[in-house]
């Protein structure tokens, strides 16, 4: 009887956990309405990642991951890989990348991109045709905005950035990939002068190319066809 117990209670339990509302994954922060000529309104919503995890979380202000975050990482890892000896692990201990490092942010200087990308981006839809028959929406995803070490003996510094334009099957992606090395990586402190000028002026320049490129034909026409 005992054992009808404990397995009536672990089925019960895995159908709760089963049942249970899944954590989202995104978060609407803003929503910007554009209304068209036709009568036809566009929603550009802008979402922001929240899984619980800085490291996968949106970036809403400059996040620096330091050669000191490796060090301390690093430090807990041999920590794990001891404590594993004498235990039935086996001493596995998995590993990591400074890109998996939650960094630290800097509170001062937040992500420009609701106040850079979004106004052009909404004068960019104002031109467009849209179905009014339909609800049209565009998703704008501010994802990465931080700096992190470049190597372990000097002090030059990436800068990463990363926001998405989304529409159905449409997606463009504003990226720090596109930027030439020497605007990407350049000695911390000149990228901490002036409480992070350098980074909000590259970021503003990035934006920039970003937006003409997203207005060239086949972009504009491919982003129209999915609002028709």
């Amino acid at each position: 009887m005992r054992y009808l117990i404990v397995i009536f209670s672990l089925f019960f339990l895995i159908s709760c956990s089963n049942n249970r509302t899944p954590i989202p994954k995104t978060k609407i922060v803003n929503t910007d309405t554009i209304a068209l000529k036709n009568g036809a309104t566009v929603s550009i919503l802008t979402e922001n990642a929240i899984n619980g995890d800085v490291v996968e979380d949106t970036n809403n202000y400059l996040n620096i991951v330091t050669r000191s975050d490796t060090a301390t990482v690093v430090g807990l890892k041999i920590a794990q890989y001891a404590a594993s000896i004498f235990s039935y692990t086996g001493g596995s201990v998995s590993g990591f990348t400074k890109e998996d490092l939650k960094g630290s942010y800097i509170n001062t200087v937040p992500n420009p991109t609701m106040n850079i990308l979004n106004p052009q981006l909404s004068t960019i839809v104002k031109t467009l045709k849209a179905n009014k028959q339909k609800e049209n929406t565009i998703i704008v995803q501010p994802y990465k905005f931080k700096l992190i070490y470049d190597g372990l003996t000097d002090d030059k510094y990436n800068f990463i950035y990363s926001t998405s334009i989304s529409s159905e099957n449409f997606k463009f992606v504003c990226s720090s990939d596109d930027l030439v090395a020497s605007d990407k990586t350049k000695p911390f402190s000149e990228w901490e002068n002036n409480n992070y000028q350098l980074v909000q002026d590259i970021t503003l320049k990035l934006i920039d190319n970003c937006i003409n490129k997203l207005k060239l034909k086949e972009n504009l026409s491919n982003l129209e066809n999915t609002l028709l």
